[in-house]
């Protein structure tokens, strides 16, 4: 008899029970606002080593021709979640590219700069004027492993001009004030502005979760704004925006106690 039948045999099943709901998880509900005290932050050890032993499989991807189905924190399983968002941003510089022949692009919160090997892989005809802006970790991973892509970790640095695309995928929610970032935005956005990989609820307020990804690897937790879908078509709106499209990312994610599981929706603005 193995050790584990063993104890499954001596123990009683209520103990295993308790200390499972006792044990943190890695998705939960915080409560209605952002909490006071200091900021989780992506911007750690862990973070590099993840996307550092992703990033050789996530370039051979992009370079080959098999499905686009890798993110650099996820490259071990065809995952339909990357595909969906790697074929939305496509989607967007195709259109956005229509009649020219040069794109300047805004990737906030773009990690290693991923997005930008696919735009120039698929769409070859097109030179990209790309920058990323990231945390500075990243930035300093970035420019080793993916030199053909501009980095900064500067917010005032990166909405100092406009670009004719400003992309943020899987990005804004981890800041306290999302609005204010929306309206950030929208300001450099000269034709497009694509929010994508967005957690939203339909029903309910929008409020705050926290994030433990420890099967992904990472060791820290991470606040995330849960966004209501009505809110972030009228905070867009408001900056001269109109909803050309919306997008899926992935469907329902359970967070412990929250009042509704959000989708990770997106949505395609043009300026008016």
């Amino acid at each position: 008899m193995r050790l584990g039948q063993l104890l499954r045999m001596l123990v009683p099943p209520i103990i295993p029970a308790v200390m499972g709901r006792m044990r943190p998880v890695e998705r939960e509900y915080v409560g209605a606002a952002w909490p006071a005290g200091p900021l989780p932050s992506w911007d750690d050890s862990s973070s590099e080593q993840v996307m550092r032993r992703n990033w050789p499989l996530v370039e051979a991807r992009i370079a080959g021709k098999k499905d686009l189905t890798v993110l650099p924190y996820r490259s071990d399983e065809r995952d339909l979640t990357a595909h969906n968002m790697l074929m939305t941003f496509l989607y967007v510089m195709a259109r956005a590219s229509r009649g020219k022949d040069q794109l300047s692009v805004l990737d906030w919160g773009g990690m290693l700069g991923h997005y930008a090997l696919v735009a120039r892989r698929m769409l070859p005809e097109v030179t990209f004027d790309y920058l990323v802006k990231e945390q500075p970790t990243n930035c300093r991973l970035g420019r080793e492993l993916n030199p053909t892509v501009a980095f900064v970790d500067s917010d005032d640095e990166c909405f100092a001009r406009r670009y004719d695309v400003v992309f943020a995928s899987g990005a804004v929610h981890y800041v306290q004030d999302w609005r204010a970032m929306v309206a950030r935005l929208a300001g450099s956005a000269e034709s497009w502005l694509i929010i994508n990989a967005l957690p939203v609820v339909y029903s309910v307020p929008g409020f705050v979760v926290v994030q433990r990804l420890w099967s992904a690897g990472y060791q820290g937790e991470f606040y995330s704004n849960i966004v209501n879908h009505d809110d972030v078509l009228a905070e867009v709106a408001r900056h001269g925006f109109v909803l050309e499209r919306e997008l899926m990312s992935w469907g329902p994610v359970h967070y412990r106690g929250a009042p509704e599981h959000p989708v990770g929706a997106g949505y395609l603005f043009r300026r008016r």
